[in-house]
């Protein structure tokens, strides 16, 4: 699981430097639903529900930043 996440990461990063901004937002969208099965070590939550909120949550932030990164290359 680990290497999908940081082939995962690498995919990111090699979207920021090429300024491709589409394969930025879904590899910053899509990075918390692959470290689901992680969520719960991380933060104390009962039940899948409540890590799937938390990976919503969590690819919101990482679009929100992913935008404002976008509006500064560009």
């Amino acid at each position: 699981m680990s290497l999908i996440i940081e082939i995962a990461s690498t995919f990111y990063i090699s979207y920021v430097s090429e300024k491709n901004a589409i394969g930025m937002l879904i590899f910053a969208f899509i990075g918390p639903f692959l470290s689901l099965p992680f969520v719960g070590y991380v933060v104390d939550s009962k039940n899948w529900n409540e890590r799937i909120w938390m990976a919503f949550a969590a690819a919101f932030g990482y679009v929100s930043g992913s935008l404002i990164v976008i509006k500064i290359i560009y």
